[in-house]
């Protein structure tokens, strides 16, 4: 591929400002995603179907919240999923909790915040918490099928869509990694196996390197062996370029068609909201120190706090867990 083909497939622009590695996207579902997507998983097992929340959820790239009511209403409404399902109620259950629950963290939203015009746009009270979560955590993208969080703008028109467009994101950017892990499989190795010779033979790797440098310079010295090396390296990076390319158009189309859908980011967020933001975008809890330190990099314009202010926040809002004794994280993970 030519440096003109790769020119307009520069990686683009982040949907969430926030977020300096995985995760790429914060997702938040609902209960009716929830339980369509439970039921066609099952009756799809057979053939290895799974749903688009548990695809783009894959290897971290997006993850997903919920607020605290929709595990109640899960439970609640699986009974009447299985009525006309062909798959019986035990298995649905078992199910959701097997595969739904671990990539889950389900938030107790307060209202403490002041009223938000879209939120107060929200008619099912039911609904209420999930834009409160949104205006949280947001930049985000609502999972919802439910034309409750569809008027006042929360969720898309059709959630499918913007789903298959968040698996692509997560689809393009594992591509893009894994073909780079690859290609420098070969050279990590034989550094790898350099450094272990030179330690066996007491040697310096430096020294090792350098002879393994000239013995190639010599093997390449007549013309032939240098045009046949030249075309396999080409090859190489050929196919090379080629994969990453295709990641990268994968990842770029999710990324626009998500754009149009995504709920912006407040433009001056309260003490909860930036410690929300930056809670929902770690893999592991945070320490309040940590926590602290976080938000004055993510929020370098907004009004300078103390880390005894930042630990009041926490303690006080019933959206952050204390995990591990002294670590903070957005939200409840839940066991079956």
């Amino acid at each position: 591929m030519t440096d003109d083909q790769f020119a307009p497939l520069a990686r683009p622009q982040p949907l969430d400002p926030y977020s300096s590695s995985a995760p790429h996207l914060v997702g938040i579902v609902d209960t009716n995603v929830l339980l369509t997507s439970v039921d066609n998983d099952c009756r799809n097992e057979t053939q290895g179907r799974r749903s688009r929340l548990l695809l783009m959820s894959d290897g971290g790239d997006v993850v997903l919240y919920a607020a605290d009511h929709v595990l109640d209403e899960v439970y609640e409404h699986l009974p009447r999923i299985a009525k006309s399902s062909p798959v019986p109620l035990a298995a649905l259950r078992a199910y959701f909790e097997t595969e739904y629950l671990p990539v889950l963290r389900f938030v107790t939203v307060s209202d403490t915040d002041a009223p938000d015009p879209q939120v107060l746009a929200i008619t099912d009270s039911d609904d209420v918490p999930t834009g409160r979560l949104a205006k949280l955590i947001a930049p985000c993208v609502v999972f919802s099928d439910d034309k409750h969080l569809k008027r006042p703008g929360f969720a898309p028109k059709r959630w499918l869509d913007m789903a298959k467009a968040a698996v692509d994101v997560a689809d393009g950017h594992r591509a893009q990694v894994t073909t780079l892990n690859a290609a420098a499989l070969p050279v990590r190795g034989l550094v790898g196996l350099v450094s272990l010779a030179g330690r066996k033979v007491n040697v310096f790797p430096w020294v090792l390197g350098g002879l393994a440098l000239g013995a190639g310079a010599l093997l390449l010295k007549k013309p032939e062996r240098r045009k046949a090396t030249a075309e396999v390296a080409g090859k190489i990076f050929e196919g090379i370029g080629n994969q990453l390319a295709e990641g990268m158009v994968l990842e770029r189309g999710g990324v626009e068609k998500l754009r149009k859908v995504v709920l912006a980011a407040p433009e001056e967020p309260t003490l909860r909201q930036r410690i929300a933001i930056v809670l929902a975008r770690q893999n592991e809890p945070l320490l309040a120190t940590e926590v602290h330190d976080l938000i004055h990099a993510r929020f370098p314009e907004a009004p300078d706090v103390s880390i005894k202010e930042v630990r009041g926040a926490l303690e006080e809002g019933t959206e952050f867990v204390r995990v591990q004794r002294y670590r903070w994280q957005l939200g409840r993970d839940v066991t079956p």
